[in-house]
Order: C-alpha cells, then sequence, then structure tokens
C-alpha cells in the first residue's frame, strides 16, 4: 500500500465511510478507489484519471487534492505521450478512368430533342390562338355562323310568368291577457319596545284574518286611530274576525296573548319577531305597480 493510498483511506475510515459510501459520492467506480487506496494504478484507464479520481477521493474526505498529488507527485506515473499515428511508407493512388463523349456524338444526340420540343412548343402556340380568337369573339356578341351560313342569335330570356300572390288573412285578434296580479311582499322593518313595524307592498285588496286558539285581547285601529274590528275585546278560542285593509294606509293590532293569535293577510301568515306580551303590530301598506 502506497503512503498517498494510506492517508486517504485513514481519512475515509475517519469520515465513517466505506467504500460503497464512497463509490456513491464520488461517483467513482468502487474497485478504483480500492486501487487508488492500494497503490495499484495499473487498473486505471490512464494517468489522466488516476490523477482527477485522486482528486474526487481527496475532497470527498476532506483533503486537498492538488497538495497531496504535490507531496506524493513520485508515486504518480509519468504521463504518456498520445501515440502518434503511423504513416504508411507507400501511398496508393487509385486511378479513375474518365470515358468522355466526342463533342460531335453529344451534338447529334441533343439537337433532335430540341427539334421536337420547339415542334411541341409551336403546336401549343397555335391551339392558344384559336383558342383566344374564339372566346373574344364570343365574348363580344358577335353571332357565331353555323355552317350553313344562318347566323346563330342568342335567344331573348324567358320572362316568367306572373303568379298571383296568395292574400295572407290578417290574425284574428287575440283577447288581451289579463295582468297578473302582484307579489305580496312583507319585511320587518324594525321593532321599538312592545311595537313591530312591518311594510307590505302587494295588490290594493287586501283582507286580514284574525284566528284566536285561546282567550287574547285584541284591537285594532287605521292611521286615524278608527276602529277597524267590531269592537276592542277578548277574543275566544275558535273566534275568526275578518278586516277589509283596501282603503287604509296602515293598521296597528293590540295584541293580549299572541300565541293564541293568528294573523295572515291576503292568506299569508303574519310571524311575530317579539316573543312578548302584550305587544303591538304595525303594518304599512304600499302598493305594488
Amino acid at each position: 500500500m502506497s503512503e498517498l493510498g494510506t492517508r486517504l483511506k485513514e481519512a475515509r475510515i475517519a469520515k465513517g465511510y466505506s467504500l460503497e459510501d464512497l463509490q456513491d459520492l464520488t461517483k467513482i467506480q468502487k474497485r478504483y478507489l480500492a486501487g487508488i487506496e492500494d497503490g495499484n494504478h495499473s487498473m486505471m484507464p490512464g494517468a489522466f484519471y488516476i490523477r482527477a479520481f485522486i482528486r474526487q477521493y481527496a475532497a470527498a474526505v476532506g483533503l486537498n487534492g492538488e497538495e497531496l498529488l504535490e507531496q506524493h507527485k513520485l508515486e504518480m506515473p509519468a504521463d504518456q505521450p498520445a501515440a502518434q499515428p503511423q504513416m504508411p511508407n507507400t501511398f496508393s493512388s487509385r486511378s479513375r478512368s474518365v470515358t468522355r463523349t466526342a463533342p460531335n456524338e453529344a451534338y447529334a444526340e441533343f439537337i433532335p430533342k430540341v427539334l421536337v420540343a420547339l415542334f411541341i412548343v409551336l403546336i401549343l402556340a397555335v391551339a392558344w390562338y384559336f383558342y383566344s380568337a374564339s372566346t373574344n369573339r364570343d365574348s363580344t356578341g358577335t353571332p357565331v355562323e353555323e355552317d350553313n351560313g344562318v347566323p346563330y342569335e342568342t335567344p331573348a330570356p324567358a320572362v316568367p310568368e306572373e303568379t298571383e300572390e296568395p292574400i295572407e288573412e290578417e290574425p284574428a285578434d287575440e283577447p288581451a291577457a289579463e295582468p297578473e296580479e302582484p307579489e305580496a311582499v312583507l319585511t320587518v322593518e324594525g321593532t321599538q319596545g312592545e311595537t313591530t313595524t312591518y311594510s307590505w307592498q302587494g295588490p290594493a285588496e287586501r283582507e286580514l284574518e284574525i284566528t284566536a286558539s285561546g282567550p287574547s285581547w285584541i284591537a285594532a285601529t287605521d292611521e286615524n286611530q278608527q276602529e277597524l274590528t267590531s269592537e276592542a275585546r277578548v277574543m275566544q278560542a275558535e273566534e275568526t274576525e275578518k278586516i277589509d285593509l283596501s282603503e287604509v294606509e296602515s293598521v296597528r293590532l293590540r295584541i293580549g296573548d299572541y300565541s293564541n293569535i293568528t294573523l295572515t293577510l291576503n292568506g299569508e301568515p303574519i310571524e311575530y319577531s317579539q316573543n312578548i306580551q302584550p305587544q303591538n303590530i304595525v303594518i304599512q301598506f304600499m302598493n305594488a305597480e
């Protein structure tokens, strides 16, 4: 084992690397790494690769490869000059026989082909001339004489016969569709104390139905404090009263026990937003357009 190989091996062992680990780090085959440690350089591809492998080995184990090579340069094999390609003693030349055709024979073969080509071009030119002349004559509208000497006249275009257009019957007036009833919308505007205010946007014809499932005080007045119910009173179970609100701008209901009173406006139930008793329900009406 060489001194250089010993130093590299000791540094590898100090790092805790095996030859397999070093092979993964340097991408150098394991047998070349073992050859570097043993000082067996004969198995290497050449002096250039030996130095390159030693540099990579040294860098992987934390040593300076250039310094190692300088310190142990006597252990390195001498660089062998590249082999010069051997030049042949004698040069062999190949002779190429070239067969040339005599100029007279070439002209003799070429002239007939040119004459045939010129003859074909001449025929095509004559044909094109007559075709162009006949086309120009037809386009100017000059009548073309037939074989019997009678000029041919272009027939006048046929006039299509007038046909009577069918009289379209006007569709009968369809009955005007009845305007759809505007959709009713009930919105909670806010609460203040015992009073909850709603806004109603819907048809102008409005009917409020009050149904009692148990005893409860009930009173209804309009915006002018006029009574709308038959009288302010305690309604009993299964008692119902309907109030026409088409002519009023708002209604105010005073309810003693809300849990026993059900309110419906145009068939739509009015939900209580407060669970207190007694309480007031105010509904302001806006007619939908």
